[in-house]
């Protein structure tokens, strides 16, 4: 079954070229096109999609309560294609369980590759949008993704739930030298160094979830 799309973007250009892409997707549906904010809880809470992308700008305060109500008592799953550069705004999206976040400066592979992993559940932000939720954010030129796939994921949740190499590899029928190979990759892709930044950064940023 198709994954179906709204899409809420209020300006006429972004709009029609991200609804170009979405269409052209295999497995995507986009069923709705809003070109209103004062029309997004209507639209999204009576066709419950299973992915909405919206664009947010500094000047759309008013999408964000409207937002968070709609990520408490939906099923959908949310893209944010956003403009802002500030720490806070960004922490207060991944606060409310925001799963993706992009700038309006990544590319067209960057938007397909965040929809396909967001539409699944998974986390997909920018090196732009993490950089400014970490400790020491540093100025970048780039928005390279955090492209980790599904599986990579898997492992890093459990690393940060404190299980060893072997006992990663045993829960999720794998070799160690497999869970070796995503470790490295994971670090790679992140940027970090070491298991304990891995650690620290994956939780500061929300790319997994604390413990309960």
């Amino acid at each position: 079954m198709a994954t179906s799309v709204l899409l809420a973007d209020f300006q006429y250009l972004t709009r029609q070229g991200i609804a170009s892409l979405i269409k052209a997707m295999p497995g995507f549906d986009l069923i709705k096109s809003i070109d209103s904010p004062h029309s997004l809880v209507d639209f999204v809470t009576t066709i419950n999609p299973d992915l909405v992308v919206i664009d947010i700008s500094d000047k759309d305060k008013e999408l964000v309560p409207q937002l968070k109500f709609l990520k408490e008592t939906t099923s959908c799953n949310f893209l944010v294609i956003s403009n802002s550069q500030t720490r806070n705004s960004i922490q207060e999206l991944l606060t409310m369980g925001i799963k993706g976040v992009l700038t309006k400066n990544c590319s067209e592979e960057e938007i397909i590759n965040a929809l396909r992993a967001v539409s699944l559940g998974n986390r997909f932000f920018c090196n732009n949008i993490l950089d400014l939720v970490v400790d020491n954010p540093k100025e970048v030129d780039d928005c390279e993704p955090t492209s980790l796939t599904p599986r990579e994921f898997e492992v890093l949740d459990l690393i940060t739930k404190g299980l060893t190499t072997a006992q990663i590899a045993n829960q999720l029928n794998l070799s160690v030298h497999t869970i070796n190979s995503h470790r490295k990759n994971i670090l790679k892709k992140l940027k970090l160094n070491s298991p304990t930044e891995l650690v620290v950064y994956a939780l500061e940023t929300g790319l997994v979830k604390r413990s309960q």
